[in-house]
């Protein structure tokens, strides 16, 4: 059922407003981890045909830049073992970790407690001895399981464009489990993440990668067959982007009317159980429904400047700093520090106008990142701000506190000091007394242009946090590069983080909070292979 725009701009912010965390009041949920009911985190397509794929045996030796040099000279041929690849170092398993009676695995792309609540679905042409086919990828096996093959007529434009289409899909379940009314928008951190995963292992195959803009939930829902799925109740699946790789057509309007047209795909398989027992979040159904895409549009593709030149080397390759990604649990106040030019060079490499992973976003930039810098060697301790979008910079100093200096720290980036001071109290107290928020050498708020955004396009919402999940992509990987350690933070007081800065109203809101430091290693814990049990 379609809802105006001014009543889906009403719902959508009143989610928003209802799900802020204050310190004497949490967004609710379940209150208690109901473990009996912990969804499993793997979903199966079962009876599905599988189709196995390869691991990587050796790493290619790319160097650190490859992460963000386009390598569009010589693209690796787009093949199910090429496919392998991208995956693995995208959606795929990290490693195990084990204490005492309890082992779980851990993934390239990081997720709000490790839950996991976005699947990838495959849109392939005919390669040899595998047909045309909708596949879904099971990380747990590392194999593609086959949902539908398409018939002649169906693969016929898909053969032809040389190309492939990436569909991700949430299940709100495994967050709303432990996150309760909060966890829509936890899924949409992590769709942002896995987006930056995806087009970082597609730069490193020399693919580029593009997000069809505002194709609807409702025609990707029907192309994956979700609109005749009978759900567990508590377990919808809802389809959330198609991204599309390489190919000779990069015509969003050619790519949706195929996507949109197809719709005599027959699916047979079912998607296994995740838990036993649910709780339903009506205001997660509501939101959901009043932030999607209703009619299918075609802007013109935002144009992305070319990016800069890398100036920082690292000791890991590209590769390995992808598998090495992990999200800190502790930090080292002593050892958590950076020197001014590593610093920079992350925060550059966060701008829009930097290419991979951005070059793949169609949506003008609405993210900035207010950082509480901590111990940075060659800074002043202190509250600045990064502005990623110029046309945002007059709103934000007129906005936020009068007395603030907006002195600009670096000709090359648009890097502002506003208060110099120790920030570590607040910046821990603010994001629900988590100490790695001030043990660290840095920490941030993600704000967003939020109220005039919405208003004009309450589909946005989730996209605001596609954005931040994409920065947070850079930072995690780009910590991992310097051999610190990044997390995200999901738990924050909200409006306590606004009165910081001195914004009033929501014309602009905090979204996501990122801590970087040096991590403590838990000593108690057993790692494994991410595919040791393959092997067995």
């Amino acid at each position: 059922m379609n809802i105006d725009r001014s009543k889906r701009y009403g719902i959508v912010k009143g989610y928003h407003e209802h799900t802020k965390h204050y310190p004497h009041r949490y967004a609710r949920s379940l209150g208690y981890m109901d473990w009996d009911n912990q969804p499993i985190p793997f979903r199966v397509f079962e009876g599905a045909p599988q189709i196995k794929l390869s691991l990587i045996q050796m790493d290619r030796d790319l160097p650190y830049s490859a992460l963000y040099k386009c390598n569009e000279g010589s693209p690796d041929s787009i093949s199910i073992d090429s496919v392998a690849i991208m995956l693995e170092l995208s959606m795929g398993l990290s490693a195990w970790k084990k204490y005492k009676t309890s082992e779980w695995a851990l993934r390239i792309n990081p997720s709000s407690g490790n839950l996991h609540p976005t699947e990838c679905y495959l849109v392939l042409p005919d390669f040899p001895h595998q047909p045309a086919c909708v596949t879904h990828y099971n990380p747990y096996l590392h194999i593609l399981e086959e949902r539908a093959r398409l018939n002649r007529s169906q693969a016929e434009w898909l053969n032809n464009c040389e190309g492939f289409g990436i569909i991700l899909t949430s299940v709100t379940w495994r967050e709303a489990w432990k996150y309760g009314e909060r966890a829509f928008r936890y899924c949409h951190h992590d769709l942002g993440h896995a987006l930056g995963a995806l087009r970082f292992a597609c730069n490193l195959n020399g693919w580029k990668m593009m997000l069809m803009p505002n194709i609807s939930e409702k025609t990707l829902n029907r192309f994956l067959g979700f609109d005749k799925l009978k759900y567990v109740g508590g377990e919808v699946e809802h389809a959330d982007c198609l991204c599309w790789i390489d190919g000779n057509h990069d015509d969003p309007e050619e790519i949706s009317k195929w996507i949109s047209s197809r719709k005599d795909i027959e699916y047979e398989h079912h998607p296994n159980r995740l838990s036993l027992e649910h709780v339903d979040w009506e205001i997660i159904d509501m939101v959901q429904n009043a932030s999607q895409i209703y009619d299918t549009v075609y802007p013109e593709i935002s144009n992305k400047s070319k990016p800069t030149r890398n100036n920082l080397t690292s000791s890991f390759t590209a590769e390995g700093i992808i598998r090495r990604r992990r999200s800190a649990q502790n930090y080292d106040q002593q050892a958590s520090r950076t020197d001014l030019p590593a610093f920079i060079h992350a925060l550059k490499k966060t701008l829009p106008v930097e290419g991979c992973p951005f070059d793949m976003f169609p949506y003008e930039a609405q993210v900035h990142l207010a950082i509480f810098v901590h111990a940075v060697v060659g800074l002043e301790s202190g509250l600045y701000m990064l502005v990623r979008n110029s046309k945002h910079f007059e709103l934000l100093k007129n906005l936020t506190h009068s007395s603030f200096d907006w002195h600009q720290v670096n000709e090359e980036l648009p890097f502002y000091i506003l208060q110099t001071g120790d920030f570590r109290a607040r910046a821990q107290s603010i994001s629900c007394t988590q100490a790695i928020a001030g043990e660290s050498a840095y920490s941030l708020g993600m704000l967003a242009h939020f109220d005039s955004v919405l208003m004009d396009d309450p589909s946005m919402y989730p996209r605001l946090f596609w954005e931040t999940g994409l920065v947070g992509q850079v930072l995690y990987l780009e910590a991992e590069a310097q051999d610190l350690r990044a997390t995200g933070i999901g738990c924050f007081f909200d409006d306590e983080m606004h009165r910081i800065l001195g914004l009033e109203g929501s014309e602009w809101q905090s979204l996501y909070h990122f801590t970087v430091g040096k991590h403590v290693d838990d000593i108690r814990l057993e790692t494994k292979p991410p595919y040791f049990h393959l092997e067995q």
